[in-house]
């Protein structure tokens, strides 16, 4: 039987520091002070969420799943080749928002099939999704 809190910590985790990884290729091509300032502000919350749901998966006696250099490969390459003709702050938004549905719908999928997690971790799970909606809604306003 798999544990589902760690499944479902596992992915909040995993999208965490893919989105965390996104804005930090992402930010130094913004040239938008309000747009900069809007990903910064989310990269902060993706360290917060990242090292709240690692301490949860250390007081459970676990660690995060090691890194996909595939995926973390892909993004790279994606952001770089999207982003070398076109860094319109509209553009921008763009991207980050359709990584951000891509978090959204990543998470969602689990808390929906792993409905046998702990109340606690289900919460931190519905409130990345919340937080994920809100990033959508400011970077909607660079379109």
């Amino acid at each position: 039987m798999i544990n589902e809190n760690a499944s479902l910590l596992e992915e909040i985790y995993r999208a965490t520091k893919m989105g965390l990884e996104a804005t930090q290729l992402v930010i130094p091509k913004v040239q938008s002070p309000r747009l900069r300032t809007e990903i910064e502000d989310q990269a902060l919350r993706y360290r917060d969420m990242g090292a709240k749901v690692k301490r949860m998966l250390h007081a459970d006696g676990r660690m995060p799943g090691a890194e996909r250099t595939m995926q973390k490969a892909m993004l790279r390459g994606s952001i770089r080749i999207n982003t070398m003709v076109n860094q319109t702050p509209s553009h921008i938004a763009r991207l980050m928002m359709n990584g951000t549905a891509a978090g959204i719908r990543g998470v969602t999928k689990n808390l929906d099939r792993l409905d046998g997690a702990d109340t606690e971790v289900k919460k931190l799970a519905e409130d990345y999704i919340i937080n994920e909606q809100k990033n959508i809604d400011e970077l909607k306003k660079h379109l």
